[in-house]
């Protein structure tokens, strides 16, 4: 035989082979995922056979007189007549709708709550074929976007009558993150069909499509300049995308700390020694906090690739699921954040007031919701709404205590933040959460959903709340009183 055509067989053997063992790869990788979904399809026929005579009440009085079920998804109230368009949620110019109609109809009233009940639902959207893995609202307030097993993303108005406004179908595997541009005009999306897509809000249409390396688990952009977005994915891989640049060469070199290809400003690939559950990009895009599938918390410097602190969440170094921070009114980097783990913990850290240059330090431990083997996420609500008591740490009588060193009747008060998450239980959980060492309190479980509950996400100005599960449906929970709320712990 010819020792060119020798040399050129073997040549396309070795490729051959490559090829068959990334085929396996991703052959396993797509066995499991459908056993996921198999096994979450036969939960769902479960229960939804046991709670098809819904046994919680819905409340739909405030969300407008008459609105109907579509297949599209919309609220329903039993017996109802169709209502009236709603509200315009674009102009003909492709601006918003009015700021006056937002959740018009949705506001709460004034008394108090009702059996404890600090938060009641709302509404009820329907439309996705599949569990409702990610949800989030635009930083206008007005518009709510979630992602899906079924593929899809969906926009929905989140004005007086919520509705479907769009439906996403570009993806090929459930929908897994999202994240909104600081304009409320574009969306990322992050799927588990090894993509990141960009999506014109507006029009619905879709702008960039990306390939990533395995699994994509979370995605959001770099908040001082969107046309970068940052993603972690299954293969222990943190990613950095510039819009504006050709993709960046790949590389399989490996280090067990970091090791980056491609370099080029704002575009690379960092490969770490875990899968990258959740990440957090700081607010001078220059920094990104990643939270790993071995417990760690690590910051990397965007503009090197190189990780700058490892920090171990809990000892059994459990996975962390989500990383969520609380929103400030100012630029302010974010001073509290919230780490859910796989021990069935939401551990709430103080960052200080000047992040990563202040010490971090554990505030509280959060439990009674469940986490175990799930990708549970969580929510900050920091309006300034509520607040709760606290007590002075010193023991001088007067000071907080009486001569018996017993807690005095006059309490004094802090602000409180909200912390709501998800759990593999078929709940949303809600926590008072104080500035304070120790001062947090479960306030509320929310009952609704017939599955678990994978994602939360507070509305940016209001103390509104939206869940998505499992049983396929978003959930919207709004507060019920108005002004200045005190927690009676």
């Amino acid at each position: 035989m010819d020792i060119g055509l020798r040399d050129q067989l073997e040549r396309v053997t070795r490729e051959s082979r490559a090829l068959k063992q990334k085929a396996d790869l991703l052959e396993k990788e797509n066995v499991a995922l459908k056993k996921s979904i198999y096994d979450l399809s036969i939960k769902y026929n479960r229960l939804a056979y046991k709670y098809q005579a819904n046994p919680y009440p819905l409340d739909f009085g405030a969300v407008g007189e008459g609105a109907p079920v579509s297949a599209a998804g919309g609220v329903s109230a039993p017996g109802a007549t169709a209502p009236s368009a709603g509200p315009t949620v674009g102009t003909p110019s492709g601006g918003f709708a009015d700021p006056t109609t937002l959740l018009e109809g949705m506001a709460p009233s004034r008394d108090k709550p009702k059996d404890g009940k600090y938060f009641t639902l709302k509404s009820d959207l329907k439309g996705h074929g599949g569990a409702v893995y990610t949800i989030q609202f635009s930083p206008c307030g007005r518009f709510l976007a979630s992602g899906s097993f079924d593929k899809t993303v969906r926009i929905w108005d989140a004005t007086s009558v919520p509705k479907e406004i769009h439906v996403l179908k570009r993806h090929t595997v459930n929908v897994s993150d999202l994240c909104w541009s600081d304009t409320s005009k574009e969306l990322v999306s992050a799927a588990y069909d090894q993509t990141c897509k960009t999506w014109d809000t507006e029009t619905g249409k879709l702008t960039g499509s990306y390939e990533c390396e395995g699994f994509v688990q979370c995605v959001q952009f770099n908040p001082a300049n969107n046309d970068i977005f940052v993603h972690g994915s299954t293969r222990k891989v943190l990613g950095v995308v510039d819009r504006r640049q050709p993709p960046p060469a790949t590389s399989d070199a490996f280090d067990p700390d970091a090791a980056m290809s491609g370099g080029s400003a704002g575009a690379m690939t960092i490969r770490t020694a875990a899968m990258i559950n959740s990440v957090y990009v700081y607010r001078d895009g220059t920094l990104v906090l990643s939270g790993d599938s071995a417990g760690q918390l690590k910051l990397w410097d965007l503009r090197t690739g190189q990780c700058l602190e490892t920090v171990l969440n809990e000892p059994s170094r459990k996975p962390i699921s989500h990383l969520a921070v609380s929103k400030m009114e100012d630029d302010d980097e974010p001073r509290y954040m919230g780490v859910n783990s796989y021990d069935n913990v939401i551990r709430v850290y103080d960052r200080g007031y000047a992040p990563p240059r202040s010490q971090t330090r554990l505030l509280h431990s959060l439990k009674g919701h469940k986490n175990k083997n799930w990708p549970i996420k969580s929510a900050f609500y920091n309006g300034g709404d509520f607040s709760m008591p606290s007590y002075p740490r010193s023991s001088t009588p007067g000071d907080g205590l009486d001569a018996s060193g017993d807690k005095e009747k006059t309490k004094q008060s802090e602000p409180a933040m909200l912390l709501a998450t998800g759990s593999a239980d078929p709940f949303a959980y809600l926590y008072a959460v104080g500035q304070s060492e120790g001062c947090s309190e479960m306030v509320q479980r929310l009952e609704g959903h017939a599955d678990r509950v994978y994602s939360v996400a507070f509305h940016p100005s209001e103390p509104i709340l939206a869940t998505c599960s499992a049983d396929f449906t978003v959930k919207v929970w709004s507060s019920t009183s108005r002004g200045r709320r005190a927690f009676t712990l």
